[in-house]
Order: C-alpha cells, then structure tokens, then sequence
C-alpha cells in the first residue's frame, strides 16, 4: 500500500477512535489524587526495515529491505529504547526515546557494482503532553500532543565490480508536530491487558508524513511492575534538497514497566 493509501486509512482511524473517546457514553473522569503517578519503561524492539533512501550528493535512490527474523539479529549494531511518564490527576507528560544502529549488505544486479551495503543510525526522542479522556478504574484512554526528533545518519556503498567502489554519507534532523491516542484496558478480571497507541504526524513540517502504531498484550505481576510483548509499525516519508527518507520500520517488541 502506498504512502498516500496509508495516510488516508490511519486518519480515518485516529478520527474514528477519538469520537469515540469522546463519547458521553462511556467517557467519564475517575476521581483523581493529588499526587504523581510514575511509569518507566525500557523496551526491545526487534524491528525490520523497508523502503527508499537516497543520500547526498550523488546516489540514485536505493530500496532498503531487513526482514527481522532473517537479518535483524545480524544487522542490528546497537539499541537503546526507553519511555517513561509522569502523570497528576488527568494530565501528563511522557518521553519516548529510541536509538538504533542497522547496518546490511545485499547483493545488487548490474554490471558496475555486485554489492549494496547500508548503514542508518536513527535517533527518534519524542515529548508530548497527554489528557486523560477516559478513566473506569479497568480501562483508560489518552489524548496526547508533542513533537518528535529526528536524526537520520545513513550511508550507502556499491562495491564489487569494475568500478571498485563509491559511497556516499548524509545526515538530516527534523521534528514533526505529532497527535494522537493511547490507552490501556484489563482483560476481565485476569492480571493480563492490552495496550497501545496510534500517533500522526509530520504534516509537511518536517516529514512529509509520519504514523506510529503499537499494539501489545501484558501481564501484570504485582502493583508495580508488568511485562509486556507486541508488535510497533512506524512508517515515515521524508525528502530534503534530494535527501530521500521514505521507511518503514516494523516488528515485535518486548518490554518491562515499572510504576510508582
């Protein structure tokens, strides 16, 4: 599916789920306390990549293709991944930060070059504000707003052929305006939930567009502290002066929460 159809379906569904939210129906606010709630949480994620890069000053653009359960554990060089909140009563801040350093090779056709190799260090630091839409105790929905940071350090090498070899370096910071959902819900009356968050972004800002879907099913040990394994999609589409960013990078993660 291409960028535009994704823009089309993911908006429709952030609207969707935001009526909702809103709905007298089932939106109401929990008494809150006058005190801070805490949650960190440091994750893994095992994510894939796929897409279109293209670097300065000269490299034609170049499809990128890392399946995580084929290459990732090979291609992964580094990563570090954390997120932590603070909330009061119905308002909150939260921080997303994620680093990840990937680099493959992949064989090419032609008769100048055999060989495709690619590095991508990526920096993504978000911060957003939230408000508690929905509070029943069990379940409860976020309203958030913020911004995210980019920094895009990719490197693209041909080599084996006549031509001996040639690469090209390039890096791009951005910040994309972002809105959009999370929320948390217990299944029954067990200790396992479901959790998650939709946000959007980009706008023309920064990137062209930008989605980020999370969707993960959790345990819950004690007070304190949950585990939890899911599945992250983040798809952004970025182009700067003949730098091409337009990435989609995927796959499960896993990850330990504590609350105080």
């Amino acid at each position: 599916m291409k960028s535009s159809h994704y823009r089309v379906v993911v908006s429709f569904i952030c609207s969707l789920l935001f009526l909702l939210a809103l709905s007298p129906s089932v939106v109401f606010a929990a008494d809150g306390e006058d005190t801070w709630e805490f949650h960190i949480a440091p994750y893994a994620w095992l994510a894939g990549l796929d897409g279109t890069v293209a670097t300065l000053p000269g490299l034609p653009p170049a499809d990128i293709e890392m399946d995580f359960q084929d290459d990732i554990m090979d291609d992964v060089q580094g990563a570090l991944m954390l997120v932590g909140e603070a909330r009061k009563d119905r308002f909150g801040i939260a921080i997303d930060v994620a680093y990840t350093d990937i680099e493959s090779d992949s064989a090419i056709p032609g008769q100048n070059f055999t060989t495709l190799s690619s590095k991508t260090k990526n920096w993504l630091v978000t911060a957003a504000g939230f408000y508690r839409l929905m509070d029943t105790g069990k379940a409860s929905v976020d309203a958030l707003a913020g911004i995210r940071y980019w920094s895009v350090d990719s490197e693209l090498a041909l080599s084996g052929g006549p031509l001996g070899s040639y690469s090209v370096d390039n890096q791009e910071q951005w910040i994309d305006p972002l809105v959009g959902l999370k929320g948390l819900t217990m299944l029954g009356g067990s200790k396992f939930f479901m959790s998650g968050f939709l946000m959007i972004g980009g706008f023309g800002a920064g990137s062209d567009f930008m989605w980020d879907l999370n969707a993960n099913l959790g345990y819950r040990w004690g007070e304190m502290f949950s585990t939890t394994i899911g599945y992250r999609y983040l798809d952004v589409d970025y182009e700067n002066d003949g730098f091409l960013y337009d990435v989609a990078q995927h796959g499960p993660t896993l990850g330990l929460s504590w609350r105080f």
